[in-house]
């Protein structure tokens, strides 16, 4: 099909017109055997082929014609495909990328000795053209360098400090250039502080709180993107959520309004969450729950410990399971002045957020 495209809307277009004018049966056939290629598999060809009929069908027929198809009529089937190719909108577009293509593709250069011994080889000699995924690949590569080039890794830099310094060493024979290992210790104390304090503060350059907001029990998007609003907004050291791909979801970004890009997320499923939060307490962490229970406290009366904390939220209609309960340090109500006993988990978890975050503030003072 390369070669036909070649020969027809490519270098030897003109040629092979001026060799085969006036030759219409040459033409037809050369259409009837295009034809069958429109319905190819492989999509390549598929395109070349359209590329073809295009051209060739006005030769063999006319295609001015118009008005409906009559009983006698022959041409009725090429002419209303041309027309397709012709008038549809993407298959123009389709047709001025595969003219670009045979424009520049020359066989002459290609099918030489300077052009197939040009192809790259790999380190078994054998040929290696430069695959289309590796070219994007490449590109991709390039353009992240471009556009993060402030973002790379700790890690990467002091892997790149470790690997990159080149050493000479003179003896009496001879001067040998080998690659040393090194660790600059001032530059590795330097850059591992640096992530200390990055993993302190948020994108905005505030100190985090050690708060970590738990929302495992909570599976309702709408939710979870409001909590990452609003955890993100008090600056809470992170969110937990049951599955990390919720926050690929649109409503999730839309409702968090971006704030998944600018706090941390971890992923906790259900089944794990006891012994997370038991592996939490056992790091030193104060767990209290939004929860109404005999034992539970005002939080208007809560004074929350100096220390880190875990807030636990329930599910939407259940609260919290009581598996889970004896986990928590402190249960913690909301007190409510009206007859509906319960707010959307969205809202008591920014209310408890505000209330341990205004509490830290005036520690402060």
């Amino acid at each position: 099909m390369i070669v036909g495209g070649n020969w027809i809307v490519g270098h030897y277009e003109n040629d092979y017109f001026d060799l085969h004018s006036g030759s219409d049966v040459k033409l037809k056939q050369l259409l009837a055997a295009v034809v069958p290629w429109l319905s190819s598999t492989q999509g390549f060809s598929r395109a070349i082929a359209q590329l073809l009929v295009h051209r060739l069908t006005p030769l063999c027929i006319d295609v001015t014609e118009t008005g409906e198809i009559s009983p006698d009529e022959v041409d009725w089937f090429p002419r209303e495909i041309y027309r397709f190719l012709n008038e549809n909108r993407e298959m123009k577009r389709l047709r001025k990328k595969q003219g670009n293509f045979f424009e520049r593709y020359s066989v002459e250069d290609m099918y030489t000795p300077e052009g197939v011994l040009g192809i790259p080889v790999d380190e078994g000699d054998e040929a290696d053209p430069l695959h289309m995924v590796d070219a994007m690949k490449d590109i991709l590569k390039n353009v992240y360098s471009e556009t993060h080039g402030e973002d790379v890794p700790v890690w990467k830099e002091i892997e790149h400090m470790v690997t990159s310094e080149q050493h000479v060493v003179e003896n009496a024979e001879n001067q040998v250039n080998f690659q040393r290992k090194i660790i600059p210790l001032d530059s590795l104390n330097l850059a591992m502080e640096d992530l200390r304090q990055k993993r302190t503060r948020n994108a905005a350059g505030k100190k985090k709180q050690q708060l970590i907001v738990c929302a495992s029990l909570v599976d309702k998007v709408p939710n979870l993107g409001g909590l990452a609003r609003t955890a993100e907004i008090f600056a809470a050291d992170r969110l937990v959520i049951p599955d990390m791909a919720l926050a690929k979801m649109d409503n999730f970004k839309s409702l968090s309004v971006g704030a998944g890009d600018w706090i941390e997320m971890e992923e906790v499923r259900q089944e794990n969450l006891l012994s997370w939060l038991l592996a939490q307490k056992a790091k030193g962490y104060f767990v209290f729950g939004l929860e109404q229970t005999s034992s539970s406290v005002s939080l208007s009366e809560m004074v929350f410990p100096d220390r880190p904390t875990v807030l636990l939220l329930g599910k939407e209609k259940e609260g919290i399971p009581v598996e889970y309960l004896q986990a928590v340090d402190q249960c913690v109500e909301i007190p409510q002045l009206g007859i509906i006993r319960s707010l959307n988990v969205h809202v008591s978890g920014a209310i408890a957020i505000w209330e341990h975050t205004k509490q830290r503030r005036l520690q402060k003072l």
